[in-house]
């Protein structure tokens, strides 16, 4: 138990570092195919990460609602924080990676270029996942598959300020448990519809996903976990006098979870595991290294497809796994100090701990 708990000091940047570094190794083993990279491929669950960052979201973002001065501070505080580092990747990659198409610049420069960039710029990259001639070779052509969680967050942004009028009109518990339930429906509904329309017997790991495999893992079925998350804010107070007990029910339910072979508790215990490391013992502050998490997550896909489409993926797993963390991480430095931490407010919760006494 630990009643002396502050929200405000917590390890959720510390923990959303491990979450982004867990959707890397997994697609270092997704992307390159090599038998070495099978057992990231096993047991990082990008699952896991990416639902572990909506209930964080939750926190976060219901959090910086309450907390502004008025819905243009907290629209401004949300672009400023995500929008300038995702245009840099999306026109970086637009533009750099015509060194690496197979198409001459007049065909590479065409309608499949403004159709990526257009489509990318306003999240929608679904509608232009590939540039013309650029990883043709690859397993998979995509550019960057990791941003489709980019939409929905961004759902999630606008979403807050009618969840907050909502909570205010008709409760909380009311209002957080209604759209819970819906959300659990439209989950569970086309995971259902999906398993009956599937074709029968083994797929090819890049066969295409049936449109309930699609519908299913959308903005409606992912505000669970953002729920959830703000469920942890809300009552956060009742909620710190309970840590022993809430880590022992999150290792029960994950338990029976899995012996269920399915993902059908895991918006409980994901909550757990949040809620659980972000506050039960404070690690020190992590933030006042700076925030790469996100960067790493935007760009850790097409540096690991340039990579592969260099052949350095063919020199072994050893030279491929250093070389792609390196300058994974070292882009994340970079995009951190260049671009991210220069559109922030002076009153960012990061540019105020840099002043603050280490």
């Amino acid at each position: 138990m630990n009643g002396n708990a502050d929200f405000g000091r917590n390890n959720l940047d510390c923990l959303r570092m491990i979450l982004a570094s867990i959707v890397v190794l997994f697609h270092l083993s997704a992307l390159s195919g090599l038998a070495a990279f099978s057992i990231l491929g096993q047991y990082c669950s990008p699952h896991f990460a990416v639902r572990s960052f909506f209930v964080i979201s939750g926190m976060l973002i219901y959090r910086s609602y309450t907390r502004s001065s008025s819905g243009a501070s907290y629209f401004e505080k949300r672009t400023r924080r995500i929008y300038p580092a995702y245009f840099t990747v999306v026109v970086a990659s637009a533009i750099g990676l015509f060194l690496l198409s197979a198409l001459p610049a007049s065909q590479y420069f065409a309608l499949g270029f403004w159709k990526y960039l257009g489509a990318n710029l306003v999240f929608l990259n679904f509608l232009a996942p590939s540039l013309p001639g650029v990883f043709a070779a690859n397993p998979l052509p995509e550019v960057n598959g990791a941003l489709w969680t980019l939409k929905i967050e961004v759902a999630f942004y606008l979403f807050v300020p009618v969840l907050h009028w909502l909570c205010v009109r008709f409760g909380t518990k009311a209002t957080a448990g209604t759209i819970f339930v819906l959300s659990c429906a439209w989950k569970y509904g086309f995971a259902w519809l999906n398993y009956i329309h599937s074709p029968v017997g083994p797929q090819a790991a890049d066969a295409p996903r049936t449109i309930y495999a699609q519908l299913e893992v959308q903005f409606p079925a992912q505000l669970a976990y953002f729920i959830a998350g703000v469920l942890l804010l809300v009552y956060f107070d009742k909620l710190k006098l309970h840590f022993a007990a809430i880590a022992g029910i999150t290792a029960g339910i994950f338990v029976l979870d899995h012996m269920l072979h399915g993902q059908y508790l895991d918006v409980f215990w994901i909550s757990g595991v949040a809620f659980v490391f972000g506050f039960w013992r404070y690690f020190g502050n992590f933030a006042r290294y700076g925030d790469f998490s996100y960067g790493v997550y935007i760009l850790h896909w097409p540096v690991l497809q340039i990579l592969i489409a260099l052949g350095v993926v063919e020199r072994g797993p050893v030279p491929f796994l250093l070389l792609s963390l390196s300058l994974v991480f070292l882009g994340a430095f970079l995009m951190w100090h260049l671009v991210e931490k220069r559109f922030l407010r002076t009153s960012s919760h990061y540019r105020q701990v840099l002043k603050a006494p280490h």
